[in-house]
């Protein structure tokens, strides 16, 4: 299971390297029920993305080999703004169910 520390130490390689409006921790740690063998969902909203795929694998690269297995989703602030409000998406589930580590969940 990941510490606090290590989960602060990833949030501010996330923000150094995206300058995120926020970080939302979801899936099984934002929800509290993580075990051992949880990886780490986090979801980066960014006021503009060009190209989400490619920020994906750079801040994968920003965080480097720290921490558990770890899923990044990026966002715009329009998507997430659009799309965390249909039931079902990802994006209801993070803002649901999440925890801003970074700015507000909603």
């Amino acid at each position: 299971m990941i510490d606090e520390q290590t989960l602060q130490e990833i949030v501010r390689r996330i923000v150094a390297a995206a300058q995120p409006s926020r970080v939302i921790l979801f899936g099984s740690y934002g929800r509290g029920d993580a075990d051992a063998g949880s990886d780490l969902d986090l979801m980066v909203i960014k006021p503009e993305v060009s190209d989400p795929y490619s920020e994906m694998i750079r801040l994968h690269e920003a965080v480097g080999p720290i921490g558990p297995g770890m899923d990044v989703l990026v966002y715009s602030e329009a998507e997430y703004q659009r799309r965390s409000q249909v039931p079902g998406t990802v994006l209801y589930w993070a803002r649901k169910e999440g925890r801003a580590l970074y700015g507000a969940a909603s």
